[in-house]
């Protein structure tokens, strides 16, 4: 499942109760972890955050279903403020568009989306696209394939490497 596919999924408690929205999810992209899945609940003008581990999680298919209770989750959801609950560069908003640069310093594209599995709390792989608007091609990347990882990603893998990877 794409990252972008499950970020707005709606969220039940352990009663089938609706109770809310995935909004984002904190990431480790070199761990290849999704450390933590940030769910919204409330209205526009009186929306809580609160985050939930692998733990946490019964069962995701259409829906996100935890293993708390309504009553349990009032008591958590506290903090109006998203960014209070995750580090500066950890949000899946701050992976998205990140360029990345083989390991001889070439630019191969920028961050699309990531294939994730929330229930194992896990990234598969990391969707980089190439080229232009009517160019646009696709690279899979893992983890074992990231060297470094700030304002950039720059990969293990030269850039003849990178080339060999890229599919249409």
């Amino acid at each position: 499942m794409k990252a972008s596919e499950f970020i707005g999924m709606k969220v039940l408690d352990k009663e089938a109760n609706e109770v809310g929205k995935v909004a984002d999810l904190v990431i480790q992209l070199k761990k290849c972890m999704v450390e933590k899945i940030i769910i919204a609940t409330g209205g526009t003008l009186s929306k809580k955050y609160f985050a939930v581990v692998e733990g946490d999680l019964a069962e995701i298919g259409d829906y996100v279903q935890l293993k708390m209770d309504k009553e349990s989750i009032n008591q958590i959801a506290k903090t109006d403020k998203l960014n209070d609950l995750m580090p500066i560069g950890t949000q899946y908003k701050d992976v998205v568009g990140k360029i990345v640069l083989s390991s001889d310093a070439m630019d191969v594209g920028k961050i699309e989306d990531l294939e994730i599995d929330p229930k194992g709390c896990l990234i598969h792989n990391v969707m980089v696209y190439t080229g232009g608007t009517f160019t646009k091609k696709h690279l899979m990347i893992a983890d074992e394939d990231i060297s470094n990882l700030g304002d950039y990603v720059i990969l293990k893998l030269k850039n003849e490497e990178v080339k060999e990877r890229i599919v249409d």
